[in-house]
């Protein structure tokens, strides 16, 4: 059987007529052309932009990805003036960051200085905007009036219209859970809240919230925010922990370097003694971190630091960030040049046998 392919190519060429010849002709001109100005133009390899040295975390229920060191502005505007405040958030900024948590305070300050970095920077759909409300001497607790207020003042001071991640700072025993949960409803509905998370709540009230949202077709929590370190594990691993897992929720530890303790630079007694000359207050609630069991924590810590060449600190958050469910320790770092170290934390990768180490040195 013939082949239909070669027989087209054995049929003789159709013969151009004169009337052909000068569409033809500048048609071939066109591609002769185009092939030219392709020739002159330089070539340079494709290349994947190069990845970078973390990965964004998502925080499950809410559609948001973290980066996995998220940043406290608690001490903007009071301890850290605005302009380095600033140059803080410009360095997280620059290494990747993503989430800045604020706390609705009195004074303003913190949600100020944050929400004209995010308005001068232009940075706000690239932000994750976290908030811890219930903590206002105004305006305390979870009721409907207090979290209405303290979510318009957010949004009101950080020039935004929404708040990422709404966190209930404390477990509000005057207000029913069924009144809190209502109004958060209204505040996602309304699109001034986006997710949920708990602050300090026990394993009890978390499954009666969740047991309430289930029943009602209320907000459920997203996450919760414990303080959880190396130093300090038992409190949430031993209450808290399971519960967090079998819920699914993310896990934004606060305090994970135990007050700067995990730093190291408190674990000397020269250590110890500059702080008191720069800081005697924090010098102070640091005290009772230098115990026997804390030194030991550091030490283990700072050995595996001075292995990997990396800051303490980056060792510690590490740690962290390999224990179930942590998505991004809340760090609030008071100068640009402690930046650094939380760039190194989100890229170091412990090994396993590292992990083990450091959980028999913690426990």
């Amino acid at each position: 059987m013939t082949d239909p392919i070669d027989e087209f190519a054995r049929r003789p060429a159709r013969r151009r007529h004169a009337a052909d010849e000068p569409v033809v002709d500048a048609a071939l001109e066109v591609v002769r052309r185009a092939e030219a100005a392709l020739a002159a133009q330089p070539t340079v390899p494709l290349l994947d932009e190069p990845s970078a040295p973390y990965r964004l975390r998502a925080l499950d229920g809410t559609g948001l990805a973290l980066h996995p060191i998220a940043l406290s502005a608690m001490r903007f505007g009071t301890a850290v003036p605005a302009a380095e405040a600033h140059r803080v958030l410009d360095a997280h900024a620059e290494i990747g960051g993503n989430t800045i948590e604020v706390t609705d305070t009195v004074s303003g300050r913190q949600e100020e200085v944050v929400g004209s970095w995010l308005a001068t920077r232009r940075r706000r759909e690239r932000t994750v905007v976290l908030a811890r409300v219930g903590l206002a001497a105004e305006h305390p607790g979870s009721s409907a009036a207090a979290l209405t207020a303290a979510v318009d003042r957010l949004r009101a001071r950080l020039r935004t219209e929404r708040v990422d991640v709404l966190t209930l700072a404390l477990h509000d025993r005057a207000t029913s859970l069924e009144e809190t949960l209502v109004a958060l409803a209204a505040l996602i509905e309304s699109g001034r809240v986006g997710a949920v998370a708990a602050g300090a709540h026990s394993a009890a009230r978390l499954i009666e919230a969740r047991v309430a949202a289930g029943q009602r077709g209320l907000p459920r929590f997203a996450a919760v925010s414990p303080v959880y370190s190396a130093l300090e594990r038992a409190a949430y691993e031993a209450d808290l922990a399971p519960i967090v897992v079998a819920q699914g929720l993310g896990c934004l530890p606060r305090s994970p370097l135990a007050g700067g303790f995990l730093t190291g630079a408190s674990a000397t007694k020269g250590g110890r003694k500059r702080l008191k000359e720069l800081d005697p207050e924090r010098a102070e609630r640091l005290a009772a971190t230098g115990t026997k069991r804390g030194l030991k924590v550091v030490e283990a810590i700072a050995a595996l630091a001075r292995e990997r060449s990396v800051p303490t600190s980056a060792v510690a958050l590490a740690w962290l960030l390999t224990r179930p469910s942590v998505v991004a320790p809340i760090v609030g770092p008071s100068a640009a040049g402690e930046v650094p170290a939380l760039a190194a934390a989100a890229a170091l990768r412990l090994t396993a046998a590292e992990v083990a180490a450091l959980e028999r040195a913690t426990a």
